[in-house]
């Protein structure tokens, strides 16, 4: 299977999908896949047609992931839209995000995030609205590629509104979220397992094949 080109922008969006289920990877010319205004949209629109059309299982990771060997997550918005909102403008922005995040969390699926190397701001905040969370880990020869999960921008008074300050809570505890969002602390992947941010930690050259396993499993029909 060959992932497909399903949109085109500054982060643009690759697909691998079955009948049943759907792979969607993010990719950029700097390899950060920043979450600028467009590709929320692309994304709401996106989740919109898979769910439309039956899927059951949704993946999310680097495209690389797809096709072999992937790098970053996201490094969250893009700091420069961030700084021209407005109190106007502020609003669908978050709004587009929220929309996203929810998609991730709606019970009529079962979805996974694949996160490696950056996963910050709202980055972290996508990372973490999987149902299911996944960390690859750092490469086993050079050391290189480990999980950075933080939200950064929080020392500066920035928040993104996609949703993070409800999210994770409900999924770290209050003592959890401070750390990220008061302590300003960045995870790797053993403080991230430890704290409940990701169930499993793979291997990179584990990384495609297990995702596959994932995707593939029978999802239980609700009763």
């Amino acid at each position: 299977m060959t992932p497909t080109l399903w949109y085109e922008g500054r982060t643009s969006l690759e697909l691998l999908r079955n009948t049943d289920w759907a792979w969607i990877g993010l990719r950029s010319g700097d390899g950060l896949n920043r979450l600028h205004s467009e590709l929320l949209v692309a994304l709401d629109r996106l989740f919109i047609e898979l769910r439309a059309a039956g899927v059951r299982r949704v993946a999310l990771s680097n495209a690389g992931w797809l096709a072999g060997r992937g790098h970053h997550f996201s490094a969250g918005a893009d700091l420069h839209e961030v700084g021209a909102l407005d109190p106007v403008s502020a609003e669908p922005f978050a709004r587009r995000g929220q929309r996203v995040m929810g998609h991730l969390l709606w019970p009529g699926w079962r979805t996974l995030t694949l996160i490696s190397g950056v996963a910050m701001g709202g980055g972290c905040d996508l990372a973490l609205h999987g149902q299911e969370r996944w960390a690859v880990a750092a490469d086993p020869i050079t050391g290189k590629g480990g999980l950075r999960l933080a939200h950064p921008a929080a020392k500066h008074g920035i928040l993104t509104g996609f949703g993070g300050t409800v999210r994770l809570p409900e999924l770290l505890g209050r003592e959890g979220a401070d750390r990220l969002f008061r302590q300003f602390e960045t995870w790797g992947t053993g403080e991230a397992l430890a704290a409940g941010a990701v169930q499993r930690v793979i291997e990179p050259e584990a990384a495609r094949a297990a995702m596959l396993d994932w995707l593939q499993a029978s999802v239980p029909q609700p009763r």
